[in-house]
């Protein structure tokens, strides 16, 4: 049986009020009444950001949250936790230090598992790190600038989640175009993908994407760039790159992540999705 992949990835800073959409869009694609775990270990107060988002998705409709903190990796060998994972419709990681969440998950049987659930249709969420981290090269640390530097960008191994793709996040809201344009050129056969606060991007089957929220989603594609400096500059200095494919998506529009190129209809590209996968699962 053919499953389909589903990734909810939010800039940050969503609005979580009775108002707020995503995280109820969210918990609507994980099904009626799902099962949702939450994985709060990126937070410096794990327990305390747990609660609040566990209160949330209760009020939006799932039967049963259950936490995760990942305080450290023996929290990625527990059986019970996989037990949890295994039942699971939907898995929403919060946000904070991605790397410190990567350092006590990576590798464990959770991840593996993680990995195995989500191409099998356990739907994905993630906010701020939680969306960052879904990345096979992640963004790991950095700060905004006025220009592309190489001390801008810090760059580590994510989850693997998504392959080809960087995510960043607090995009516009924390200035990192010149960030996410540092990390591309260093590594200019990944698409960058960077989401604002209270924006979100549903990508379907590592191809399709769409943009829900109040703010854009800024892509970057460097495939087919001319010319980076990257390798000739220090860390201080601004780096000359040429040909940089700049596109900004705001709600409603989409992306086709394969054939790099922005979707205008995307309701069209939607049904022609769902008619495609019925065919293939009935």
């Amino acid at each position: 049986m053919n499953f389909q992949k589903n990734l909810f990835l939010i800039g940050g800073n969503e609005e979580r009020g009775p108002q707020g959409n995503l995280l109820s869009r969210f918990v609507k694609l994980c099904g009626e009444t799902p099962r949702i775990i939450i994985i709060s270990g990126a937070s410096s107060f794990p327990e305390q950001v747990a609660n609040t988002y566990q209160e949330i998705f209760i009020n939006r409709g799932a039967s049963q949250v259950d936490c995760v903190l990942f305080n450290d990796r023996r929290d990625g060998v527990h059986q019970e936790n996989r037990n949890l994972l295994d039942q699971a419709d939907g898995v929403f990681v919060t946000g904070g230090n991605q790397v410190k969440l990567v350092g006590t998950m990576g590798g464990t049987p959770f991840h593996k598992l993680l990995l195995k659930r989500i191409n099998s249709g356990m739907v994905y969420g993630g906010t701020s790190a939680g969306a960052s981290i879904v990345s096979r090269i992640m963004i790991a640390g950095g700060r905004g600038s006025f220009n592309p530097r190489k001390n801008t960008v810090k760059i580590s191994g994510g989850l693997g989640i998504l392959d080809g793709v960087i995510i960043d996040q607090h995009f516009r809201e924390r200035n990192r175009l010149f960030r996410l344009a540092t990390a591309i050129s260093t590594n200019p056969g990944e698409l960058a993908i960077g989401i604002d606060e209270n924006t979100a991007l549903h990508i379907v089957n590592d191809k399709y994407c769409r943009v829900y929220g109040s703010n854009s989603v800024t892509v970057l594609d460097g495939e087919e760039m001319e010319y980076t400096a990257f390798s000739e500059t220090t860390g201080s200095n601004p780096i000359t790159m040429c040909g940089m494919k700049f596109h900004v998506l705001t709600k409603g529009f989409g992306f086709n992540i394969e054939n790099r190129k922005p979707i205008f209809d995307i309701i069209k590209i939607e049904a022609e999705q769902r008619h495609e996968f019925k065919e293939i699962t009935v």
